[in-house]
């Protein structure tokens, strides 16, 4: 299936069938078959209205085929006459036109040139080009000379050449620079002559597939000498990785493999000296210029791989070509200044007093500058440059001259005028609409449709903004700097802090800036360098930023602001009001900077403002509770961050901020210098009514008060002075919540549980294998379920109510194709977080998440706690008489991140009358030798959460010593006020230079796999994150994680902290890994194993036929016809241009909100967790937005949708009253058009394979309800929906295939009766019950297809393995709902015999028996049986384990695709022809990996993957190979590892007979020699593969 997108539909294009088919040169046609299908995109949407036409393309040789059709595509297209600019775009969807082979890469493609521009209406302007061949004849020589030199290839024959590395993702487009080369600094070696110098620099380009959004090929471009060429032209997410290369001719020749460090531009010619930055980063197209003998076939190889790794549509299109020089953009009508990269920001500089210089200017127009300011709104003027700094895409269309630029502001101004507010809105989704869109279109077009379009809603706008004001949400603008761009981001929604609601009230005064790399990371040290960290946050912190006429400067963060590398910065006015805002926050102590930030990051953080008073003879100081001391000798704090609060004040501010009569236990707070947590203490209330009763009058002053107070605080708490404050800030309150294991978790539980016995090792390891079947289980029921499907369907986004569409009504949602993509999304999405956190849930009755506070009353001792939880997790607010339980016993407790083995530890917890009052809270004694929560990972009691786990099965038998977690002291000097900003400066620079939390903690977790937990190198890695935690209070950073092997305490060889190679779990495809032996890597193999199977049926989906339901068929809805298919063809345009521009891979992901991968994140939202919306939040929006259009527009010609719908009070509660409307009495026109809509899309859908849409259908939902039970009632079927429609729909097919295979079932069957001990034991059973004779036949017809009665596994024991299953001999699994459904029989019975039983009448028949005979077969219960016994049904027989495992792998891969599709065809051998062969035969690709072998292997590398390919069965196998050196062997040539990148496509049983064979599975023995061990792991595959015939 090909698609044509044009701007208009002529009369022409009727032709257009016949012009595009052809002969081929083996005389076969290609030619377009079937009608040609016409989609509009209409006026719902902001862009200009096209056309699609959906075009059949058959052709039995693409390989020779597909360049030409689109060649011949580009010379129709370009002679038709349009009576408007437009372009013609060819885009090929379907992956049968591609090749299937898994080609590993495409090097050294020669270019021609490559340019950096834009794209709009057919015009490609470039503002940025260079040519592989400028200058002289002897410069182009040395340019070639310097780039075989730099890149160690003498072979290298072309200057600029383009390396396709598809198994890594990337591609690399390298050349030379003649740019005089490496440039020592001032202070080093001045001795460098230059002749020792290399007068050039190796260039690369690195642009990441992941970073594509759009591929666009243009085959006949017109080149500057009149030829023509081939242009490839890359739509990107962000710009291109810059790194250039300089070395000196003394330097190892070895380092040729490197790119070198990155940059920020590069010059367009050999004399060019200008900063190319803007020309080069603000453009979004990337565009390669090949050079025209690169063979057809190779170029079709390339696009092949290109449309399976990048994931995306290949396009093709005639477009045109200009070049425009930036330099030559009209004047700005805003002034904005950004980050100036060009001073070198040195640790010299940083460290001194000099000031930076003041930055460049870029001219601004004086006549629109003006216009804007006069408006006096700082908002118009910030939108305006926030639209330029988008950069090429914009300024493209409004800066190219003076007339457009003028025309667009004054279109802007005028509007301004008219409505202000409504401007600014429009303004800020003009910008949203450049940022998501693929193609930005007209932007004065664009602008007017979106002014038109709020001018229809701009009562409902305004009634949101109010309330979102009234919760405490302000919006605030943000900007994202990188390395190479400055990003002004649209006022984003986000919960208000003390700084904001003191200072910046009305919205004008701060600016929140995060600094990024350009792909969204934060910025890191290895990847960035030091350099452009450096100048890119140091010189912004400096000089600040300019917009208009403001200046801002830095002003602060918050502490977790920090972490994520932002801050805010804040109009300094006329200078220095940034400063007198800091004053004004408070008195911070200047002995310690990163301290005083810290202190100063409280009235950052976001918390809601509680409108209650607290007045100050209403709250008070008490003491802190100290005992024991750390290795400092400092006294610890047992109350270390908790104060109290009276029941009484707690009530009030629980109704403040929403909670009504729920009150919570403790809140997190936030109260002038004070942070912290409160716990409720009724004695304050009680002494309050004692004095009231007792008339005793507190004559104290109005700070010493004792018998009226509503909160105590604690020193502790107390972290600076600040001003008098009557409000109390809420950030957090305890509540319900649910936990989970993760992987750092389950390593301790892991390692620690096998220090101490065996028993417990394999007791907790069956607990999580057990509650990971939970999980797995509770994702098959999903669909499975008809309760759990609508269980989960009511959770997803709200725009059907489910609820109606009941099985009462007739509609079985399991077995409906849209609602079945819906889960499917929401599957896929938690496998795949599953596999890369293997994140388990622990039951809500085994587990929570609590904030920690102190036992008030004294009476818990050393080693207690006490937990009490509310019963229903799900109840956020729970009222005081919600049930509750007392926990009493073993309780694990830990804190997140927890690293090393005494940091999970078992309490007891107790019943202690007096605290019965505190719910949803763990509360610590106040007693012992150390606190508590200061055992675990060093923590406190200002707001930690732990993770509480009374699960009796996961529990140690002691405690493990707990790491000391003292902080070391920090120096102490006084800061000079003048110096105090630099120094905070400073401090932020060297934060973000320092290896993250993240990093330290994955080496720990790596570490800790291969060589234990209590290992040397594992301790000193914990002692680092230890001191990265305390970091940005102490200043005092952690040692850099070592890179090679040192000598330890013991004088043993110590690995490097930072990884050589990973365990499998931590999915680095891309690095030398090993199968991991632990828990964790079982867990993640179990889940990696589902996902295959997932992965196989996705293939599978889109074959999948659609099936229309009869009984949604109303009579004489073909009146109706013409006018569903008009806007199925309109709405199914929107929908499809929302995927295309987010890159969403179906319609399932895009309704659910469960995402796989978003290409567009410009914004950077989803890292932004301070961030109320992120991009799936506003596509959930838009995705609502156009179901309410065109369900509005359903409605139109009956009276309008309010005129005929009704409130749904049945989901009153839930809030949007106006969507969650019901037609209630839908008249007979109605139904017909309901009826319509669902045939006519649902007819569609299953003729395009490629492009469903089915929710079309469902826009009327409610009229289908009526038109359903109608049409039963007309057709005499009952009103009841079948209970479980899975398993009857699998007795339907078992009926049907056996009597379609009378004859084939009766030999099957005598050939198995044939021995008689067979038969004494299955005709009993089959003459008992009816029905069993058919499992029994379809099991064995299911097995046989599977492959798995080859070896000692027969036919036999497949039905005897039923028998037992059936009898419920494996019933003690808890996780499947498993029902004995037969009894001992040793007696054949007559037909007559009251004793014979009828399986078909259980509920949902014989199909039950099978689904549950599966889900056992696939269960962890049967994966780990020792043997297979059948000698208690009198059977002699054993098997052992690896016997039948296969039966288990076929049972999982057969339930899922069951589950997934609802098909059955993947029980048996034919099913309904051959689908089922193609289906569980279909072939995928492996993710790449990466492998690693000793050099001096004698094995050559062909031979290799001879051997691999022919025992493994892969149909492709691709090996790539390249040479890594170990750091530490620099000088030993002797010493080197080969990577090999491995890439297949094959079946998923080949794939994973692949990976098994080069795989590395290395001891986890403690004792061993690290040093060995390691140098043994790249030899183990080496000698398996040697072993291979």
């Amino acid at each position: 299936m090909d698609k044509l997108v044009i701007n208009e539909f002529s009369n022409q294009i009727i032709s257009f069938q016949q012009q595009l088919g052809w002969e081929d040169m083996f005389g076969k046609r290609v030619e377009v078959c079937g009608a040609i299908t016409q989609r509009q995109m209409g006026e719902n949407d902001y862009c200009e209205p096209w056309t699609e036409l959906n075009l059949e393309v058959m052709s039995r040789h693409w390989h020779l085929n597909l360049l030409p059709l689109a060649m011949r595509f580009q010379l129709i297209t370009q002679n038709l006459k349009f009576t408007t600019p437009c372009n013609a775009v060819l885009q090929v969807t379907n992956k049968q036109v591609f090749l299937e082979d898994c080609i590993a890469a495409h090097m050294f493609l020669p270019l021609e040139a490559f340019h950096f521009g834009s794209l709009f209406k057919g015009r490609f302007l470039s503002h940025f080009s260079r040519a592989a061949c400028m200058g002289t004849s002897l410069e182009q020589s040395h340019s070639l000379q310097i780039l075989r030199i730099l890149r160690s290839c003498p072979t290298i024959v072309d200057p600029m050449f383009v390396d396709f590395e598809h198994d890594r993702d990337i591609f690399i487009v390298r050349f030379a620079v003649l740019d005089g080369g490496f440039r020592p600094k001032n202070n080093e070696n001045a001795k460098i002559s230059t002749a020792s110098v290399i007068p050039g620099s190796s260039v690369a380009l690195k642009v990441r597939y992941a970073s594509i959004r759009r591929i666009l090929i243009d085959l006949r471009a017109k080149l500057p000498n009149g030829k023509y060429g081939r242009r490839i032209y890359f739509h990107l997410n962000y710009p291109p990785e810059i790194r250039k290369y300089q070395r000196k001719t003394d330097e190892d020749e070895d380092k040729g493999s490197s790119d070198g460090n990155r940059w920020r531009t590069i010059p367009e010619n050999n004399d060019d000296r200008r900063d190319n930055c803007a020309a080069i980063n603000e453009s979004p197209y990337f565009c390669l210029e090949l050079q025209q003998r690169i063979p057809d076939h190779i170029l079709y190889q390339l696009i092949s791989r290109l449309r399976v790794r990048a994931v995306l549509s290949i396009e093709f299109a005639n477009l045109r070509f200009h070049y425009l020089n930036v330099s030559d953009y009209v004047d700005a009508p805003v002034r904005f200044v950004g980050c100036d990269h060009r001073i070198y920001a040195s640790d010299e500089i940083i460290s001194s007093n000099e000031q930076i210089s003041e930055p460049l200017f870029s001219p601004v127009d004086a006549e629109c500058e003006r216009k804007i300011r006069d408006c006096n709104v700082f908002g118009l003027e910030y939108l305006i440059a926030a639209l330029l700094s988008r950069g090429a895409v914009v300024k493209d269309q409004i800066l190219i001259d003076n007339k457009t630029r003028d025309a667009f502001i004054d279109m802007i101004l005028q509007t301004f005028r008219d409505n202000k507010e409504l401007t600014l809105e429009a303004l800020e989704r003009l910008i949203n609409m450049v940022d998501e869109t693929k193609q930005v279109p007209c932007l004065f077009t664009s602008f007017e449709k979106i002014r038109n379009s709020l001018l229809r809603q701009k009562d409902v706008m305004e009634e949101i903004y109010q309330e979102n004001k009234r919760e405490g949400y302000q919006h605030v603008r943000k900007v994202i700097i990188t390395p190479t761009r400055v990003l002004l981001v649209v006022p984003e929604l986000l919960m208000g802090n003390r700084v904001l609601r003191t200072f910046d009230k009305d919205g004008n005064g701060a600016l929140r800036i995060q600094f990024r790399d350009d792909d969204g990371t934060p910025l890191r040290l290895n990847t960035v360098g030091l350099f452009l960290i450096q100048s890119t946050t140091f010189n912004t912190l400096s000089r600040g930023i300019y917009i208009g006429d403001r200046h801002f400067v830095y002003l602060g963060s918050s502490n977790s602001q920090m972490r994520d590398n932002g801050c805010y910065f804040y109009d300094d006015g006329k200078g220095g009001q940034a400063h007198k805002i800091r004053e004004q926050l408070g008195k911070f102590d200047r002995c310690n900077i990163p301290k005083m930030m810290s202190r100063m990051g409280q009235c950052f953080t976001q918390a809601k403002r509680c409108t209650v008073t607290l007045k100050r003879h209403k709250y008070n100081k008490t003491y802190d509770i100290i005992g024991g001391r750390d290795t400092n000798q400092t006294f610890y704090i047992f109350s270390d961050g908790v104060g109290k609060v009276s029941q009484e004040f707690a009530e009030k501010i629980a109704f403040d901020v929403g909670l009504g009569t729920s009150v919570p236990s403790c809140y997190q707070i936030r109260h002038r210098g004070i942070k912290g947590v409160l716990s409720v203490d009724p004695s304050l209330d009680q002494r309050k009514h004692w004095a009231i009763a007792n008339n005793v009058v507190d004559n104290n002053k109005m700070t010493n008060k004792q018998n009226d107070l509503a909160v105590l605080f604690r020193p502790s708490q107390d972290k600076f002075k600040a001003p008098r404050d009557e409000y109390i800030e809420i950030v957090k309150f305890s509540t319900p919540t649910p936990v989970c294991l993760n992987r750092p978790m389950i390593s301790i539980l892991d390692q620690v549980s096998g220090m101490q016995r065996f028993s417990v090792h394999k007791r907790i390891k069956k607990r999580i294998h057990d509650l990971l079947d939970v999980q797995i289980t509770q994702l098959a029921d999903m669909l499975m379920s008809e309760e759990k499907c609508r269980e989960k369907l009511n959770e997803l986004p709200w725009r059907i109510n489910v609820s109606l569409l009941s099985l009462a009504r007739g509609f079985a949602l399991t077995q409906e194709p849209f609602f079945r993509s819906l889960l499917r999304a929401n599957i896929r999405c938690t496998l795949k977080k599953l596999i890369t956190k293997i994140q388990i849930q622990v039951p809500p009755h085994l587990g929570r998440s609590m904030f920690g506070i102190m036992d008030e009353t004294g009476l818990l001792q050393w080693g207690q706690i006490f937990v009490q939880c509310t019963k229903n997790i799900w109840l956020k607010t729970p009222s005081k008489s919600a049930a509750k339980v007392i926990l009493t016993g073993k309780v694990m407790l830990t804190k997140n991140p927890c690293i090393v083995a005494g940091d999970v530890r078992v309490f007891e917890a107790v019943d202690i009358p007096e605290l019965h009052h505190l719910v949803d809270v763990v509360v610590f004694p106040q007693h012992g030798p150390r606190p508590h929560p200061d055992e675990m990972a060093g923590s406190d009691l200002d707001g930690d959460e732990y993770s509480v786990i009374w699960d009796p099965e996961l529990m140690f038998e002691h405690n493990e010593p707990p790491l000391d977690f003292t902080k070391s002291a920090s120096d102490s000097k006084i800061v000079e006020e003048e110096q105090v900003e630099l120094e905070m400066r400073k401090f932020f620079v060297n934060y973000i230079k320092q290896d993250s939390i993240g990093s330290i903690s994955n080496a720990f977790l790596v570490n800790a796999d291969l060589y234990g937990i209590t290992s040397e190198v594992c301790i000193n890695i914990a002692k680092k994150h230890s001191k990265a935690v305390d970091f940005p209070k102490t200043g005092n950073a952690p040692a850099p994680l070592t890179k090679q092997w040192t000598v330890g305490k013991d004088g043993n060889m110590l690995p490097p902290e930072r990884a050589e190679r990973w365990p499998d779990f931590m999915c680095k495809n891309h690095e030398p890994s090993y199968i991991s032996s632990r828990l964790v890597g079982q867990l993640y193999r179990r889940i990696r194993r589902l996902s295959d199977a997932l992965n196989l049926t996705a293939a599978m989906e889109g074959s999948l036929s659609i099936t229309l339901d009869p009984d949604l068929e109303y009579p004489d809805w073909e009146q109706y016809q013409n006018i569903a298919q008009a806007q199925l063809d309109s709405y199914h345009a929107h929908i499809r241009s929302l995927m295309e521009n987010y890159g969403i891979e179906d319609e399932g992901q895009l309704f659910s909100g469960f995402i796989s991968v978003i290409r567009n994140r410009i914004n950077d939202r989803d890292r932004d967790d301070m961030s109320f919306y992120n991009t799936n939040h506003i596509i959930e929006k838009k995705v609502s937005a156009v179901f309410k259009a065109y369900r509005y527009r359903f409605f139109d010609e009956f009276g309008g949708f309010l005129e005929n719908t009704l409130p749904d009070h049945e989901d009153y509660q839930n809030g949007n009253f106006q969507e969650r409307r019901i037609c209630i009495y839908p008249s007979l026109e109605m139904k017909r058009k309901a009826s319509a809509y669902y045939i006519v899309c649902y007819r569609n859908a299953s003729m395009d394979t490629t492009h469903r849409i089915l929710s079309f259908a469902w826009l009327a939902w409610d009229i289908l309800c009526q038109v359903k039970q109608e049409v039963r009632l007309i057709h005499g079927k009952t009103m009841v929906q079948l209970l479980d429609p899975l398993s009857e729909n699998a007795s339907e097919f078992i009926k049907n295939y056996c009597i379609a295979n009378a004859t084939d079932m009766k030999w099957t069957m005598s050939s198995i009766m044939k021995m008689n001990q067979v038969a004494c034991i299955l005709e009993p059973y089959c003459s008992r019950y009816k029905g069993l004779e058919d499992l029994f036949y379809i099991l064995v017809k299911w097995a046989t297809f599977h492959e798995l009665l080859k070896e000692r596994l027969n036919a036999i024991h497949i039905c005897l393995l039923f028998i037992q299953f059936g009898l419920g001999y494996y019933a003690d699994d808890k996780n499947i709902l498993q029902v004995q459904f037969l009894e001992e029989t040793a007696e054949i019975i007559d037909e007559s015999s009251q004793l014979e039983c009828d399986l078909h009448n259980l509920v949902g028949g014989i199909g039950i028996c099978l689904l549950k005979f599966f889900k056992f077969l696939s269960s962890r219960t049967m994966q780990t049986l020792k043997m297979l016994n059948f000698r208690n049904i009198g059977y002699r027989s054993l098997l052992i384990r690896g016997q039948w495992i296969q039966l288990n792998k076929a049972a999982l891969k057969t339930l899922f695709s069951i589950a997934l599709t609802g098909n059955f065809n993947h029980v048996t051998l034919t099913g309904t022809g051959c689908e089922s062969g193609d289906s569980l035969n279909h072939k995928i690709a492996i993710e790449s990996f990466m492998i690693e072998l000793p050099i001096e292997s004698p094995l050559h590398l062909a031979k290799f993957r001879e051997k691999v390919h022919k025992h493994s069965g892969v149909k492709y196998l691709q090996m790539r190979q390249f040479t890594h050196r170990k750091k530490e062997d620099e000088l030993d040539y002797s010493k080197f590892t080969d990577r090999i990148i491995v890439s297949a496509v094959g079946t998923l049983d080949s794939l994973h007979r692949l990976r098994d064979l080069l795989s590395v599975r290395p001891s986890v023995n403690p004792f061993a020699n690290y040093k060995e061990s390691s140098d043994m792991i790249s030899r183990l595959i080496l000698e398996r593969l040697e072993k291979l015939d």
